[in-house]
């Protein structure tokens, strides 16, 4: 006797697409008319990796119904500002008239945004959003794809968004007022790799930026118990004589830097 239902699994979606560009997107490629079934379109392909300047859209499609073009995004991954800002370019490069943007998990604030386009833009163009994940029913070494329909024109399903994200609490907005113009100017004076932060056991949070090249890096850490905050600059370069060079010039303008500090900066 067989139950009458199966147990499935829900798989990280890599299980099945270990890449995006050269797994997913052929894949999606081929199966537009699973993507169309989920969204209520009849798609076709036109061309992967299609041309827009010095960009590549990961799928020009067109909707045979309406004969419009159709530009499809995806990524394997939860929904970023990076994909969102690909969208809407490609579907303006290419005079989409349907722009769809697939991906693993949809932030709250990019399901939003689609949702907002739909309502801003009317029958101009159409945004969809579209969850894939992957299943394995128990028993069955198979991998079975599912696509859900997040954002439409004719809606929101919120259910299948991730919660929205909270507001900064005092202690990062804080933090953000304190680094973030301090990383904007090493950055402009040549530390040229995106930050990288973390969070030790204590709660304080660390950044780092550098320069790869010259070989030196500033440590950045935010407010611990005592409402404090430090700026450490690292330096190693390969050269031991050039390193050694640089930290006496920097010795040398200690009180010309120190002098420059606002004393009154730690006290607010």
């Amino acid at each position: 006797m067989t139950d009458s239902y199966e147990k499935v699994t829900q798989m990280s979606i890599r299980t099945k697409w270990p890449d995006e560009a050269s797994d997913f997107t052929p894949w999606l490629a081929k199966n537009l008319d699973l993507l169309g079934d989920a969204i209520g379109l009849k798609l076709e392909i036109v061309q992967e990796e299609y041309s827009i300047g010095n960009f590549y859209l990961d799928i020009l499609a067109r909707e045979t119904e309406e004969d419009v073009q159709v530009a499809i995004e995806n990524q394997l991954e939860w929904t970023n500002h990076i994909h969102l800002g690909q969208l809407l370019t490609y579907a303006a490069g290419c005079d989409a008239r349907i722009a769809i943007w697939v991906a693993d998990e949809f932030q709250y604030e990019h399901a939003e945004a689609l949702h907002q386009l739909n309502q801003w833009t009317g029958s101009n163009i159409r945004f969809y959003g579209v969850k894939v994940d992957v299943m394995r029913t128990v028993g069955d070494t198979s991998l079975k794809e599912r696509l859900h329909k997040v954002v439409s024109p004719s809606g929101w399903n919120k259910a299948l968004t991730l919660p929205p994200s909270p507001p900064p609490s005092p202690y990062i907005q804080k933090y953000r007022e304190f680094f973030h113009p301090l990383i904007r100017a090493l950055n402009h004076a040549g530390f040229t790799n995106t930050p990288t932060q973390r969070f030790d056991h204590t709660g304080r949070l660390f950044a780092l930026v550098g320069n790869k090249r010259l070989g030196y890096e500033v440590s950045l850490m935010s407010w611990g118990g005592k409402n404090a905050a430090w700026v450490v600059l690292h330096i190693e370069t390969e050269d031991k004589i050039l390193t050694k060079r640089i930290f006496d010039e920097l010795q040398a303008d200690q009180e010309a830097i120190e002098s420059s500090i606002n004393p009154g900066l730690g006290s607010q």
